[in-house]
């Protein structure tokens, strides 16, 4: 009896391992990897992180990893290569630049190709640019449902609504 309930603990604690997400930086010398629909070469791509782009992680063994855009629900995207993985602190990364505890995800709007950015976190701000769907972007907590958007180089743009990004 002893012995089953002890398997039955170390199968839940692997599970409870093993869907622990990390935070890590790709890195591919091709200059990008591919995220898959599946853990094998045979699925299909679905999108292409660049090296050293930012993105959170779970282990799948046999050298995938499942990837997510941020490290809200909601934002799994496929599969990658554990091999083209960093990880690192995602309060600084490895490499000595500055991660902020910026997620990352695409900007989508249901109904135009493009989402407005405001100098503020409201409608009533000024419209100081706008980012085409589709656009990668990082992005960390405003004020009330408004994110702070940054570009790839981490420069702060201004102000989305946060359902406009995924």
């Amino acid at each position: 009896m002893k012995r089953a309930v002890f398997a039955i603990l170390m199968m839940v604690s692997a599970l409870t391992v093993s869907a622990q997400k990390y935070y890590g930086r790709v890195s591919d010398p091709d200059g990008y990897t591919n995220i898959r629909r599946g853990p094998s070469t045979s699925y299909p791509i679905v999108r292409r992180y660049n090296s050293g782009e930012y993105l959170y992680y779970t282990p799948q063994g046999n050298g995938w990893s499942k990837v997510y855009s941020g490290a809200k629900s909601g934002t799994y995207m496929g599969y990658m290569s554990t091999s083209r993985i960093v990880r690192v602190n995602p309060n600084n990364s490895s490499d000595g630049a500055p991660v902020r505890n910026l997620m990352s995800g695409y900007i989508t709007d249901p109904k135009d190709g493009y989402v407005n950015i405001r100098k503020g976190p409201g409608t009533n701000y000024a419209i100081v640019g706008r980012l085409d769907v589709g656009t990668y972007v990082y992005y960390s907590a405003g004020s009330s449902n408004w994110l702070k958007v940054y570009d790839r180089g981490r420069r702060f743009l201004g102000y989305v609504y946060y359902d406009r990004i995924y």
